[in-house]
């Protein structure tokens, strides 16, 4: 999966011993791969202050040969995300792939 995070914060644990704490403009890689189980819940001032937390996740089909790699997590901030903005600034792209 690649998650972004929008707006609020996230915060990634899982079998493997990986853990997270991503906020907004953040992106978060997980490889299922062999088997992994996982949470994602919004951060802790979420529950004490009410707020938002906004963001998209599209899940990746990997190719057949790759479908048991061991499980594998990676995020990054918002600072190490290049960008891309239009000769005419009407347009800003994050490369989060590729």
């Amino acid at each position: 999966t690649v998650s972004y995070i929008l707006e609020g914060g996230i915060h990634h644990e899982d079998s493997a011993g990986n853990e997270g704490w991503l906020s907004e403009g953040w992106v978060q890689w997980m490889t299922a791969g062999s088997g992994v189980m996982h949470s994602e819940m919004h951060a802790d001032d979420i529950w004490e202050n009410g707020g938002t937390v906004e963001g998209f996740q599209l899940w990746v089909n990997l190719l057949a040969k790759d479908k048991m790699v061991p499980p594998r997590y990676q995020d990054t901030p918002k600072e190490l995300i290049p960008s891309v903005t239009s000769a005419d600034k009407l347009c800003k792209v994050k490369v989060i792939a590729g």
